[in-house]
This record gives C-alpha cells, sequence and structure tokens, in this order.
C-alpha cells in the first residue's frame, strides 16, 4: 500500500523519563510541565493547519498532547494501540543503557519486549492504515516510530531523532517523505 496522502506527524511532549533518559517503552509516563507547555506551543502552530482527523497513541503523553491539539480542530480523535512506542520488555524504567543504541540498529531483542523488526512492521502498517483514513491526518505518536518509519522511506531532510512536540507535514513522493516542520 502507498502513501497516496500528505499527513502531519506530532511526537508527545517532554515527559520527566525523557528529560532524566528513562527508558518508557510503553510505560505510561505523562507529560511534566515542560511537556504540557509544548503540547500547547505545537497545539498552536497547528491552529491554521487543514487536520481532518487526530490519530493518535493511547499512551496518555501522546494522548494528552493529541487533546491538547483537538481544542482548536473540530475533528475526531481516536486511538490506535498501534501507534505506542516499541515494548521494551524487562528495559522499561530502567536509564537508558547501552543496550538501547544496540536495539535501534536491529541487533538487541530486549527480554519479554518487541524485536526492532516486529515493532517496525507493526508501526509501518499503521502508518499505512492511518494515512489511508484521507489526506490531513494528524498522528500523534512517539519518536520511535518515527525512527521505525525510516526504515522503510527516505527522509527528507533526515528528522530521526525528532525532538519531542515539533509538527511536521509530511508529503510522500515515490518512497520518499518530503517533511516541512512546522
Amino acid at each position: 500500500m502507498a502513501f497516496e496522502y500528505p499527513f502531519y506527524f506530532l511526537r508527545h511532549g517532554e515527559t520527566e523519563w525523557n528529560r532524566t533518559h528513562r527508558t518508557q517503552g510503553q510505560y505510561d509516563s505523562k507529560l511534566n510541565e515542560t511537556g504540557r507547555a509544548q503540547a500547547w506551543h505545537a497545539a498552536e502552530l497547528l491552529k491554521e493547519e487543514p487536520i481532518e482527523r487526530i490519530v493518535a497513541s493511547p499512551l496518555s503523553r501522546a494522548r494528552h498532547t493529541a487533546e491538547a491539539v483537538a481544542v482548536h480542530h473540530d475533528v475526531e480523535l481516536s486511538f490506535d494501540d498501534h501507534l505506542m512506542e516499541c515494548h521494551l520488555g524487562d528495559h522499561q524504567g530502567e536509564p537508558h543503557g547501552p543496550w538501547l543504541a544496540q536495539y535501534w540498529a536491529g541487533r538487541y531483542d530486549p527480554p519479554n519486549g518487541e524485536t526492532y523488526r516486529t515493532f517496525c512492521e507493526r508501526v509501518w502498517n499503521a502508518l499505512q492504515r492511518t494515512v489511508a483514513l484521507g489526506p490531513n491526518t494528524l498522528i500523534v505518536a512517539h519518536g520511535g516510530l518515527w525512527k521505525a518509519a525510516s526504515e522503510f522511506v527516505a527522509m527528507e531532510p533526515d528528522l530521526v531523532p525528532l525532538p519531542n512536540a515539533i509538527p511536521i507535514h509530511v508529503t510522500p513522493d515515490k518512497g520518499r517523505w518530503r517533511q516541512r516542520v512546522l
């Protein structure tokens, strides 16, 4: 399935675990004060964009970021479990370690977690399904999803790692995503 429509992507605002470099994965860490401010700032940046629907990860850091944006748009807000961050198994809640770079390179499988390949395939399928809903969909999710997508498509410019709460507009074009930071 090709990506036919332009779409928006927004990584959630900062959490305390982002700030202190703790492994979140699918733990439901909340936005911190900075993250809440980032979510509202992103909402302002997206206020005049022609967003037709918002689909988000159900984890609260993404959900609360999506809800901030939805305040300015009279659109459907829905949640998709397949847009959740990677499940990092026994490492969730731990400080980042050298294993994390190995995971992102596809050379380490976390105990009781999701392999990088499985994560990438889940994400790619979820992104395809979500963008197929129609043009101008906003996806609010996690930085790991953007990294996973980069395994399947060239990104111009390369925004991996994607900063917290920086909205981007994506125009798919023959195996490449042209990205514009808002």
